[in-house]
């Protein structure tokens, strides 16, 4: 018969093996749903006979409860502990882990995608960034309300943005509207410069400065010098964008300030760059790393195309006493029309 102890001792060798199986099998259980291994869940073990001979079970030695079995790893895992046997693994803490930075990649991803999306449509909304001014430059046949200084600028500021995105290898994504308006910039300068009559030879030799200069940029190899600009003008040309984006608009701001107008500078055209560089700051950041140079570029645009479009709203509606749907239509409507569309 067995001793009390030996009973005791039995019962407790039991429970342990069957708390042991039972976290195993929870663990088998939490595999699937985290779409992981369940290897890496599982720690093989053997149980193997006690060495000790029957006159030894039940005896006390050196204070131990000898056992009739002994369970041990068959193989070294080194995740864990060497110094007592573990009923729950600590590879669930480390897949519990690892499936918190699967849903973190699948958050980055859905946010570039989002990002890219964004460009995406940006692009496809810069279209009608411009075209409300030259809407209204070809319906007025008149420009006298616009800066020709402020498109040169516009246009060299866009071009230096193009370049620093392609030379960078910057996803189209990136800067889609930026191609953009660079075209329309390009068409609106035109339009202003024929209509203020100053076609003339500084203008014709600016352009073909601006053709040479932006040719030799996007075509020429890289850090090639001089066939090629350096890695640091392109840098530096970008840094110049921003200074001419703003310095393109300060004129617009210093002309309505004088005259204390809204001028002809479209208030559409104002809220849309607005919001496109709002979005473009998140963009920026999801497609391009977060390019500092492009940040600030970005910032500065939506600081200065806000400043446009409170002066316009502020000048057209206190000074000119001219309703906000008759500023906003005047691209598409004389004033008088507009008015009597109010009032209707």
């Amino acid at each position: 018969a067995l001793s009390p102890l030996h009973h005791g001792e039995s019962i407790f060798t039991y429970m342990l093996i069957i708390m042991f199986f039972s976290s195993q099998a929870h663990a088998l259980l939490l595999a699937p749903s985290l779409s992981l291994p369940k290897s890496a869940f599982v720690k093989q073990y053997v149980v193997r006979a006690h060495p000790s001979t029957p006159s030894s079970i039940g005896r006390r030695n050196n204070m131990r409860i000898s056992s009739p079995f002994h369970i041990q790893p068959a193989i070294h895992n080194p995740r864990y502990t060497s110094s007592s046997l573990s009923l729950f693994p600590s590879d669930t803490t480390t897949l519990l882990l690892s499936s918190s930075s699967i849903v973190n990649n699948d958050n980055a991803t859905a946010l570039k995608s989002l990002a890219e999306a964004l460009g995406y449509l940006i692009g496809a909304a810069s279209l009608l960034l411009y075209t409300p001014i030259a809407v209204r430059i070809l319906r007025t046949k008149s420009a006298d309300g616009l800066a020709v200084s402020t498109w040169w600028l516009k246009l060299t500021s866009f071009t230096c943005t193009d370049v620093y995105n392609i030379k960078n290898g910057f996803p189209i994504a990136a800067f889609s509207e930026t191609f953009v308006i660079t075209l329309e910039a390009a068409v609106v300068l035109g339009l202003v410069t024929y209509h203020q009559k100053r076609i003339d030879g500084t203008t014709l030799l600016l352009a073909c400065t601006y053709l040479i200069l932006t040719a030799w940029a996007l075509f020429s190899p890289s850090n090639i010098f001089p066939w090629g600009p350096p890695d640091e003008w392109i840098s530096f040309a970008q840094i110049l964008a921003t200074v001419l984006n703003a310095s393109a608009l300060l004129p617009q701001l210093k002309q309505n300030f004088e005259r204390r107008a809204s001028g002809d500078y479209s208030p559409v055209t104002a809220s849309l760059a607005s919001v496109g560089c709002a979005v473009r700051l998140f963009t920026t950041i999801e497609l391009t790393g977060g390019d500092p140079l492009l940040l600030l570029n970005y910032g500065v645009a939506l600081l200065l195309n806000l400043s446009v479009l409170f002066q316009v709203i502020y000048f057209g509606t206190q000074s000119e006493k001219k309703s906000l749907v008759t500023l906003f239509l005047a691209d598409v409507k004389s004033t008088e029309d507009t008015e009597m569309t109010a009032k209707l």
